[in-house]
């Protein structure tokens, strides 16, 4: 008599689990044929030599409109921003350039395209065989740890090839300090701060004092909402002890909030500058706090922002702030420095007969000034507020104006449009102020 071993059927956990590996190898090897067209793209731009289009200040090198002209090309057609698409950059021509056995190893499907990126960032600066040897080595190593720990073994791994480069290398690192603002869900925001090492753990150190102080002087909240909000008190209402630096300075943001809503009679939501709406209640606890404000006039129908009150601004100073108000952000694609940092920019140069009007100014920020007088980038108004920015290889990308409240509902134009010819002349018949001193008592 015989038996038969029924075959178990494979777990459907263990098979979903392997096929993210599989695809993972995928990705991994479609990564390095990515690494090689960006270098190609590279090549091909090279050959063109692109040069300095100014025509006054410093000129830039054709390295420097290069790799400009690249990253920012990149960035837009791949829909990435300016500084992944730089890393994206540096780190496929570091693996064809310099790291063969990464870039085969990343080829292979045994090295992940976040492994590669840090061995192509900590290869920076070495050379001949301490950098063949650095390569051999961290292909191998990425193969067994995640990318956090393979940054600490790539680190140790440079300082035992370079050792007397360590304070240059922490020098032009430290050049690269900065600090930026990504928005979030719901009405919050991310503060990135880059800094040494040393200062952002002191920081944090400091955070977590203040916090358990708080938290064993029975305070209710948990130790990660008080380091953050003593973080935040420090930060507002604390003063710096950098020399020089001016004291008693106070943070200060910009909302814009539609009458109906202050008033309590409509629902659309204000807009913070720099981040977008925000709900009410918020709206409603920072313009009860408010400490100035600006009449805005806008056009009921498209809703577009016509002008500024006359009486608050000298021309050139409301030509600025309309250019602001329309575009909170600068008006580079894919750009987010606040309107506020940025340069206002004549979009048709002034010395080739560009007009300082409202229509022919928009915010750049200090980079993209210098990128579309520098490089083949090409930013011209189409009217209403909106631009076309056409880049070095032809594609064009619209920026339209995001500064605009709703249009009036259709109800109330026709409304208003509809008003008697003898009501009309009655009204104006009884109007004894002027339209200043109507305005007298007016809150916003």
């Amino acid at each position: 008599m015989t038996s038969t071993i029924p075959l178990l059927e494979p777990d459907p956990y263990v098979v979903a689990l392997k096929q993210v590996a599989d695809l993972d190898r995928q990705i991994a090897a479609l990564s390095a044929v990515r690494a090689e067209r960006v270098t190609d793209a590279r090549n091909h731009l090279h050959r063109q030599a692109p040069s300095d289009t100014s025509t006054g200040g410093p000129v830039w090198s054709t390295d420097r409109v290069e790799r400009v002209e690249l990253f920012t090309e990149l960035a837009q057609f791949t829909r990435r921003t300016e500084y992944r698409a730089a890393t994206l950059i540096d780190t496929s021509t570091a693996l064809v350039d310099r790291l063969p056995a990464t870039l085969a190893a990343v080829a292979a499907g045994a090295v992940s395209w976040e492994h590669a990126e840090v061995i192509a960032k900590h290869a920076d600066g070495l050379e001949g065989d301490a950098l063949t040897a650095y390569d051999a080595r961290l292909a191998a190593l990425a193969a067994e740890v995640n990318p956090k720990q393979l940054d600490r073994k790539a680190r140790a791994q440079v300082e035992l090839a370079q050792p007397s480069t360590a304070v240059e290398r922490a020098e032009k690192a430290a050049a690269t300090r900065r600090i930026y603002v990504d928005p979030g869900a719901d009405g919050m925001a991310y503060l990135t701060l880059f800094a040494p090492a040393p200062e952002i753990h002191a920081i944090a150190d400091r955070a977590a004092r203040l916090a358990a102080g708080l938290r064993a002087g029975g305070d209710p909240r948990s130790m990660g909402h008080l380091k953050l909000d003593v973080l935040c008190d420090l930060m507002l209402n604390g003063e710096t002890s950098i020399p020089g630096a001016t004291r008693g300075v106070r943070g200060r943001v910009h909302i814009m909030v539609p009458a109906m809503t202050l008033l309590g009679l409509g629902d659309e939501a204000a807009i913070l500058r720099g981040y977008g709406p925000i709900d009410p209640a918020t709206a409603a606890q920072l313009t009860a706090e408010a400490t100035s404000w600006r009449r805005i006039l806008t056009d009921p129908i498209t809703g577009r922002i016509l002008t500024t009150d006359p009486r608050d601004y000298r021309p050139t100073a409301r030509m600025i702030d309309h250019a602001r108000l329309v575009h909170p952000t600068c008006v580079f694609p894919g750009c987010t420095v606040p309107s506020e940092r940025a340069d206002i920019d004549h979009t048709e140069d002034h010395a080739f007969g560009g007009h300082t009007t409202s229509e022919n100014l928009a915010p750049l920020s200090q980079g993209h000034h210098k990128v579309k007088h520098h490089t083949r980038w090409q930013i011209v108004q189409n009217g209403e507020d909106t631009l076309t920015a056409t880049s070095p290889a032809g594609y064009q990308y619209t920026i339209r104006p995001e500064g605009r409240m709703k249009p009036a509902p259709k109800q109330l134009i026709t409304a208003a449009t509809t008003v008697t010819t003898v009501d009309a002349v009655t009204t104006a018949a009884a109007a004894v102020t002027t339209p200043e001193e109507e305005l007298d008592d007016c809150p916003f």
